[in-house]
């Protein structure tokens, strides 16, 4: 396992730039699902003593990012089919709870940034469609003011994306997403205007 292009940007903690590297690579598919860690390996290349690393993956397999199955040792999570649909049905749910907040907490300025960075979507690349669509759920959680729910959402972030860019299989996945996220808009609209309701935006 060489060449695997992983380095440590020395800026913050070691455990964490490395940590932060790995996680990386594990979600742009460096280390593809089902990869095998070896630690001798990666510290060779990484240059970092088996503590570091050590602490690194630990956190990395609290997030989910990787499993620990003995005697095989660690390796990078493969989400199965059944494991996304799991992973999809607790956002939807935990979206719901932040989508209703923003529909009553958004001020005309907020739902405006909302329709900008949803327009952004229609001439987006892959790359840049996955980061506008953060910068979306960014700005509801943020405008929702529930921390319960946006923390709970955090947590299940990278195994979000490591689902999503699954997803990309579907030809037809971005336009999905963007379809309910014009709709939820358009719910948002009409209960600011008093002629929706709360549930429909949910919805």
């Amino acid at each position: 396992m060489s060449g695997l292009g992983l380095n440590v940007p020395r800026a913050v903690s070691l455990r964490q730039q490395v940590t932060d590297s790995l996680r990386a690579s594990i979600i742009s598919g460096t280390l593809p699902p089902g990869q095998k860690l070896i630690e001798r390996e990666i510290c060779e290349e990484m240059r970092i003593s088996r503590t570091v690393l050590r602490e690194a993956l630990q956190h990395l397999e609290a997030e989910g990012m990787i499993v620990n199955v003995p005697p095989r040792g660690r390796s990078v999570v493969a989400i199965t089919p059944k494991e996304i649909r799991e992973i999809l049905s607790v956002r939807r749910a935990i979206e719901a709870l932040l989508i209703s907040d923003f529909r009553r907490n958004a001020s005309e300025s907020q739902v405006v940034e909302l329709r900008r960075r949803l327009d952004d979507l229609e001439t987006a690349n892959e790359d840049e469609t996955m980061a506008i669509e953060d910068q979306i759920s960014t700005l509801i959680m943020d405008v929702s003011g529930n921390r319960t729910a946006s923390d709970m959402l955090a947590q299940l972030n990278n195994r979000i994306v490591l689902s999503r860019r699954l997803s990309r299989s579907d030809p037809m996945a971005g336009a999905k997403r963007q379809a309910e996220l014009r709709a939820f808009l358009a719910a948002v609209d009409e209960s600011k205007s008093g002629v929706g309701d709360a549930k429909r935006a949910s919805r």
